[in-house]
């Protein structure tokens, strides 16, 4: 019987689930003129998803949508070869002839390339070490010559942060907010998982994309959709959870997105391996310590790469998330002074390793706290 959980790839359709309102709005305001969203939220929450879906609600309505990924671009050259290449094959009008890219791109040669999937596809013919902001103003600008007055898309950047890393001194983000001031009637979604540098890049008054974007910051659904969510799952197989062992699944992973996904997904496949119907409370504890045990190995490299402070403010959080570091608190957990802590604290944030929700700081990764518990 096929598994209705689904952590390996976007979730999408039937296993998709709350972000209604949010998913609305956003097809809304794309649909009724332009509209740049930055998409904030921790790691693992459906940021991604969530983009995938309205991608799609959006499409459906005939607006044209392009996604890259700027973490798998991580040089100049690489960035414009695939920013160029998407924009062409999803935004090029049927008719739109090839040598015509010669007169938006001077500074750049490009070639027609076959993809493995046997899809048309578009290269730059020598890496470009000259490529500067005069020349990506050229690149970014592409969108707006290829896509008519009477039409409308949507260019989704993910990772968006590590632009920061492609050309020095913040060139990059002068250079690409001067061009998308022109695009009348083409929108723009940014998001990341380091969502702190995001923020800062569209918060801080003295970056150049200050304010030019509706900030939208993702939480943890409520409680109860998430439960309504496992139950629903597993009677669209014929299953039961009681209300009660679907909220201790919840509950184990922190009510966060993928990992009710996941921790659903193994749930099933023990159920549905033994023959039966029901689940119940040992099953969820059977999957949740096969889970927690998998990534062992990559929590014991990771916990090499931190400082002792970090290492004790992580340990510290993983027994007991905090509102604030006051003294009782970091006399508890042998923390040392509050300027240590803030220090250790500002990294592991910055990282995605420790988050603050609801008012609480507390280790992301559910399974990452329980294995420095050591449960």
């Amino acid at each position: 019987m096929k598994n209705p959980f689904n952590y390996l790839q976007f979730a999408t359709g039937d296993g998709f689930y709350d972000r209604r309102e949010i998913r609305a709005d956003l097809r809304s305001r794309f649909l009724s003129g332009q509209t740049n969203v930055v998409l904030y939220g921790p790691r693992r929450y459906g940021k991604s998803s969530l983009v995938a879906e309205l991608i799609s609600d959006l499409e459906k309505e005939g607006v044209q949508c392009v996604s890259i990924d700027v973490m798998k671009t991580p040089t100049i050259d690489l960035f414009v070869s695939a920013y160029v290449s998407k924009i062409y094959k999803k935004l090029a009008p049927v008719k739109f002839e090839f040598k015509r890219l010669g007169e938006f791109l001077k500074s750049l040669r490009f070639k027609m390339t076959i993809g493995a999937d046997g899809e048309p596809g578009l290269s730059m013919e020598s890496a470009q070490s000259r490529i500067g902001p005069e020349t990506l103003e050229e690149v970014l600008d592409l969108p707006r010559r290829l896509v008519s007055a009477n039409k409308r898309a949507v260019i989704v950047l993910d990772e968006f942060q590590e632009v920061e890393e492609l050309l020095s001194d913040g060139q990059f983000e002068r250079t690409m907010r001067s061009v998308i001031q022109r695009h009348r009637n083409i929108s723009y979604i940014f998001l990341g998982s380091r969502y702190h540098m995001l923020r800062r890049m569209f918060t801080d008054r003295n970056r150049p994309f200050y304010k030019s974007a509706i900030a939208i910051m993702l939480d943890k659904p409520p409680f109860e959709e998430s439960l309504d969510f496992v139950v629903s799952r597993f009677e669209s197989c014929g299953k039961t959870i009681p209300r009660q062992v679907a909220g201790q699944l919840v509950q184990k992973i922190d009510n966060i997105p993928y990992y009710i996904q996941q921790l659903g997904f193994e749930v099933f496949r023990l159920v549905d391996d033994a023959k039966r119907k029901v689940v119940s409370s040992d099953d969820v504890e059977a999957a949740y310590r096969l889970l927690s045990g998998f990534n062992r190995d990559q929590y014991e490299q990771l916990m090499l790469t931190f400082s002792g402070a970090q290492k004790k403010l992580l340990i510290a959080l993983a027994h007991e998330h905090t509102r604030e570091f006051d003294d009782a608190y970091r006399s508890r957990y042998l923390l040392g002074a509050s300027s240590t802590v803030n220090s250790a604290k500002k990294i592991l944030i910055e990282y995605g390793h420790i988050e603050c929700t609801e008012g609480k700081y507390c280790v992301a990764d559910p399974y990452f706290a329980r294995y420095l518990r050591g449960d």
